[in-house]
Parts: structure tokens; sequence; C-alpha cells
């Protein structure tokens, strides 16, 4: 999670705001300039958004020697735990805070990353003077990246299904067990 939203997410959103600057400056040069340049600030938004809900979530993920050393038994038996609100039941409140701020991080990533590849694939097109074979080669490259794309969505597709599916097969043990008395 971390080297996705610290790492990839930054390099990624500093690339579409390079970008941008490119297109701004040589607009005449790009079929779809202002299109490209669309998806790209989105595409730096979302992965800025992604940099700040992973900031965000990361002060909820710790270990229990984390917890320890901060002067705290997290298994509450220790004086001062309650106080510092380090018990078990708070990490494990604090953990499931970071799995769903995770889980918002890494949305923002991949729509930031779908928007990337949208604004690439504009950027690829031919401009309406290019040379046919120039034509040729650029429809061919940015077709590539909507093919990359393409796959991108199927994979998120079947994320979000089996995800779906989980929840339903959990929600189903637990009416079985409301139902037995």
């Amino acid at each position: 999670m971390d080297t996705l939203t610290f790492v990839a997410a930054p390099l990624f959103a500093g690339t579409a705001i390079a970008t941008i600057g490119v297109l701004g400056a040589d607009s005449d040069k790009f079929r779809w300039p202002a299109l490209s340049m669309l998806m790209l600030t989105l595409a730096a938004l979302a992965l800025a958004t992604s940099i700040q809900v992973a900031l965000h979530g990361r002060r909820f993920l710790y270990t229990v020697d984390e917890a320890r050393s901060w002067g705290a038994s997290p298994d509450g038996n220790a004086p001062g735990a309650a106080s510092a609100g380090l018990t078990v039941e708070a990490q494990a409140a604090d953990f499931e805070l970071w799995v769903k701020l995770s889980g918002r991080a890494t949305w923002a990533y991949q729509i930031g990353l779908a928007l990337l590849k949208l604004g690439l694939a504009c950027i690829l097109a031919p401009p309406a003077n290019a040379t046919p074979s120039d034509s040729v080669i650029r429809w061919i490259a940015s077709g590539a990246v909507v093919c990359a794309l393409c796959v991108h969505i199927i994979l998120i597709s079947k994320r979000v299904r089996e995800r779906a599916r989980r929840l339903s097969s959990d929600l189903r043990l637990i009416m079985a067990h409301v139902r037995t008395p």
C-alpha cells in the first residue's frame, strides 16, 4: 500500500502535471490538447487524493509493539492503557478504519491511473497534419494504451465482483447465525 500511494502516485501525478505544461506550450502538435489536459488534470487530482487519503489513514495502522513503545499496553490491563485509549479494541477499530481508508486510497489511485491512460491515449492520437506513416504508428500506440486501459478496467471490475461475492457470502453466514436460536 505504501509503495502504491507514497511512491507510484506522486510520480504519476508529477508526470501528469508536467505533461499538462507541455500540452499548453505546444498544443498545435496534438490532435486533442484540451481533452488531454482535462484527462491529465483529473488524473493528477485523483492521484493527489490517493496520497492524501493514504496519509490520513496511515496513522491508524500500528502494531502491538508500537503501541507498547508509546507507554501503554494494548491489552487494556496495564495502568494507563485505558487513559491512552490503546486497548485491543481500540487497535482493532483503528485497523478497521485503516482498511477502509486504504481501500479508498486504492480506488483513487486506480481512477487516477485510468484517467492518466485516457490522457495518454489522447496525446498519442496523431494531429491532423501528421504524415500517413506517423499517423499509423501513433494510432497503433494510442490503441495499445486503450487496450491497457481495458485490461485495467477488467481487472478492477473482477476485484469488485469478488468483493461483492465475499460480502454476500459473509452476509449469508451472519444471517444464518442470527436465525439460529
